[in-house]
């Protein structure tokens, strides 16, 4: 915070205490131990640049209307060589004071001394952060609906930075799971296809132009001597191929974006390194699983969430949540973080509790966890939504609207409604206030 607002706020403060004081020695106010009263900002600047609740706080302590009481207070008050230039009294009793040009000139000078350390503070004291966002599936180019957590996340890790927190950004490459799976599927069929008639396209496969240049880009290299292999080591080979390059691009579009990364955690990590398969076992140990029609589920009623989750389904695979928890275990007892923010979709909003609940469950303190719910973005041109779809190959990247809407420009639309509001992104808004 700027010296000048602290020293703002330490006057007004001063004023109204002695103000007060001196209202009770005349008599005008009774004799009281007085106590604390809060100085906020208004939501309407109509109403002054601060607001004190003093005299509505101290009602009881002097027996006395709050509006009288704010009237002693402002006749005793001495504003003189401050930064407070007057004083009303509104509504029950509030205390709404306006602050004179000369704290605003003292506002420029401490921009202008401190330049780019400008409002930075030691609030956080060292404390460490981890801010993790957008996390987009590897599947792909980054697309439109990642723009808005990534102006987000970063500009969040950089005001915590500001306030003295040590902050790192994350981003977690979901190399494993389903959308792994439906990736290898569909750089196979489109490999198969270059060889062979009849080959169709599942319609929850990936459809893009992307996935058909890597196929072409792998036959280039390995013309069909993948084509009689074995299902399963062709779609690992053309995964191990695909996948380094899909990350590459997805960091090099963040780079455009102005948003680098401390690290880029893999999900795989937690399974080669057997954390996964340790987070069961701890979260069998705490005595909150117990296993129904050969499945290991985790009570998650327990810790007021609506029903019990799975955890390792019947045929001994772990379901989603399993690498979930163990990265967030990481993330503030390996790692030792003491806190970690998560900038996550709108649709997460039921899997925060049962986060929340496991990592309770292993001894952590669920409050270490934020989460930030993040509504979706619609991108809009001539006052009609843009239609997308990333699995049809049809979604709009990150980097085509670049191309568009200067970064600032994007950045600065996007962090400008609440995360949890839904956001009509205006192009042409975007790129004529840019202008």
């Amino acid at each position: 915070m700027s010296v000048v607002v602290t020293k703002a706020r330490e006057e007004i403060k001063n004023i109204i205490i002695n103000a007060t004081k001196k209202a009770m020695a005349d008599g005008s106010l009774q004799t009281a131990e007085l106590t604390d009263f809060t100085i906020e900002v208004p939501a309407n600047r109509d109403h002054g640049d601060y607001a004190v609740n003093a005299a509505m706080v101290w009602s009881r302590l002097f027996r006395c209307a709050p509006r009288m009481i704010a009237e002693a207070i402002i006749k005793k008050a001495d504003f003189e060589g401050s930064y407070i230039e007057k004083a009303e009294i509104a509504g029950p009793g509030f205390i709404n004071l306006f602050l004179s040009k000369k704290y605003y000139a003292d506002i420029v000078l401490d921009v202008e001394q401190k330049g780019e350390d400008y409002g930075k503070s030691d609030y956080g004291k060292g404390e460490r952060v981890l801010v993790e966002f957008v996390s987009a599936n590897p599947t792909g180019p980054m697309h439109i609906g990642n723009a808005r957590g990534g102006a987000l996340g970063d500009c969040l890790a950089a005001v915590m930075s500001a306030a003295g927190y040590y902050t790192e950004r994350e981003f977690y490459i979901n190399d494993a799971g389903n959308q792994i799976n439906k990736f290898g599927l569909s750089l196979d069929l489109r490999y198969l296809q270059l060889y062979k008639d009849g080959i169709e396209m599942p319609e929850d496969s990936y459809h893009g132009e992307d996935i058909i240049n890597h196929a072409k880009a792998f036959a280039k290299i390995h013309g069909d001597s993948f084509v009689e292999k074995t299902e399963l080591e062709r779609r690992k080979a053309l995964v191990e191929f695909a996948l380094p390059q899909n990350i590459e691009g997805l960091e090099r579009d963040l780079l455009k974006y102005r948003i680098k990364y401390d690290t880029w955690f893999k999900e795989s990590t937690l399974h080669n390194n057997g954390e996964a398969k340790r987070i069961v076992e701890l979260l069998k140990e705490s005595g909150y699983t117990y296993t129904q029609e050969d499945a290991l589920w985790f009570k998650a009623t327990e810790f007021g969430c609506d029903k019990d989750f799975v955890l390792v389904r019947a045929n001994g695979v772990p379901t989603y949540v399993v690498p979930d928890i163990a990265y967030h275990y990481n993330k503030l007892v390996t790692r030792k973080f003491d806190k970690a923010i998560d900038i996550l979709g709108a649709d997460h909003h039921g899997y925060v509790p049962r986060l929340k609940a496991a990592l309770t469950a292993l001894g952590v303190d669920a409050n270490r966890l934020d989460v930030v719910l993040m509504q979706m973005v619609r991108l809009v041109r001539d006052g009609e939504v843009i239609k997308a779809s990333k699995r049809s190959g049809k979604a709009i990247t990150l980097v085509t609207l670049l191309d568009e809407v200067p970064i600032d420009a994007a950045r600065f639309f996007f962090n400008l409604r609440e995360p949890n509001s839904h956001f009509d992104f205006d192009l042409d808004l975007a790129v004529n206030e840019s202008n």
